[in-house]
């Protein structure tokens, strides 16, 4: 039996969606979304990477690291179309450049997790209990949430370590 549940991350996904839908009154609504979100995010991340092949040792010295998650995923590869009828494994880098928020964030997932790293609150507790409090807004953390479990579940047939020996598109910038 699986460890981590990429259905269980969009039941989370789908209830701060609820919360957002209600609308956000209070700072501590604002904080149970994101907390929400960013948890729906990270048992995603770990539930793609258990699916690929990771060791579950592996994922869970990770801990609460989104952007080490999501540069463990991205080692990995996946199965692309790359010409009409040609299919190859690509790493799978491009969950980076999935678009979240057009609006004035225009963030990706890869900017959206780097940008909190940098300058937000710590996940989690940074935003559970954290007297200061910063980080991009709600609906943006939903929406991200919602984008990682899409991500996934779209490549989970075709998710795997990359191997050593096998010719993947994006390796060292070629092909």
């Amino acid at each position: 039996m699986p460890e981590y549940d990429i259905d269980f991350a969009q039941c989370l996904c789908d209830t701060a969606h609820l919360v957002l839908d209600k609308g956000i009154n209070s700072q501590e609504e604002d904080r149970t979304v994101l907390y929400l979100s960013l948890l729906s995010v990270e048992i995603s991340l770990k539930a793609i990477l258990e699916k690929a092949g990771k060791p579950v040792s592996g994922i869970k010295a990770r801990s609460h690291d989104l952007s080490g998650l999501l540069k463990d995923v991205c080692q990995c590869t996946i199965l692309s179309e790359v010409t009409k009828g040609k299919q190859m494994r690509i790493r799978a880098t491009e969950i980076r450049s999935v678009v979240v928020s057009k609006n004035k964030w225009n963030g990706t997932i890869g900017g959206l997790i780097e940008l909190a790293k940098k300058e937000a609150s710590k996940y989690p507790n940074g935003i559970r209990y954290g007297d200061v409090f910063r980080y991009y807004p709600a609906d943006i953390a939903a929406n991200m949430a919602k984008q990682v479990a899409t991500w996934g579940k779209e490549h989970w047939n075709t998710i795997q370590i990359a191997s050593s020996d096998e010719d993947v598109i994006g390796d060292n910038g070629s092909r």
